[in-house]
């Protein structure tokens, strides 16, 4: 036992502390929860980097692969294609289209590409983490899930909370994903955020 006045360590069976007299049983010592206790328990074992990593892989291989079904099926294919050739071959914005105007061109091209990089990412990671898996196909293939703090499964506003936190992850040069090998709970700044772990499936 402690004192709680001066902090030393006293006799467990006496009344006052041995240095300072002051009355332990009075007023005891409350212990302070540490950090990753104030987080909640363990709920089962967390995902590691490594396996995070390759899951994320696979799943970006089948985004894109959707993304281009969803481009084709909306006619959106222009937008990539300006984008291509304002990007790689520098040209001129306002010699893309027939219209030769900037706004011919800066529509398709925000389209094509916010429908491939937001919303099919948002709507698949969001959509495959809150449903019943818990788990998008890459982290299937790889047995994780994702959960709350508790171990249940996530509503599908705490996926999409969790899907944009990524964006901070990468801005901050990428420490937010560095952080899953880093944390006590394989937790990236993402789940955090989210408040989400991942973890291994049994």
């Amino acid at each position: 036992m402690f004192c709680p006045k001066c902090g030393k360590e006293t006799d467990a069976l006496g009344k006052f502390c041995q240095w300072c007299g002051e009355d332990i049983v009075a007023n005891p010592v409350t212990p302070s929860a540490t950090p990753e206790e104030e987080e909640g328990p363990d709920v089962g074992v967390y995902a590691g980097l490594g396996r995070r990593f390759i899951a994320w892989i696979v799943d970006t291989i089948l985004i894109l692969l959707i993304g281009i079904i969803v481009i084709t099926f909306f006619s959106l294919t222009n937008g990539l294609r300006y984008a291509y050739y304002l990007l790689v071959h520098r040209a001129p914005i306002d010699a893309l289209t027939e219209a030769g105007t900037v706004d011919a061109a800066v529509l398709p091209i925000i389209t094509a590409l916010g429908m491939l990089f937001i919303i099919i990412p948002w709507l698949y990671y969001a959509g495959f983490e809150s449903s019943r898996s818990q788990a998008t196909p890459g982290k299937l293939l790889m047995s994780v899930m994702v959960t709350d703090l508790e171990g249940n499964k996530p509503t599908f506003a705490r996926a999409t909370l969790r899907q944009f936190a990524k964006i901070i992850s990468m801005l901050i040069f990428f420490i937010g994903f560095l952080m899953i090998g880093l944390t006590k709970k394989r937790q990236g700044l993402h789940d955090k955020i989210a408040g989400c772990l991942v973890l291994l499936q049994e």
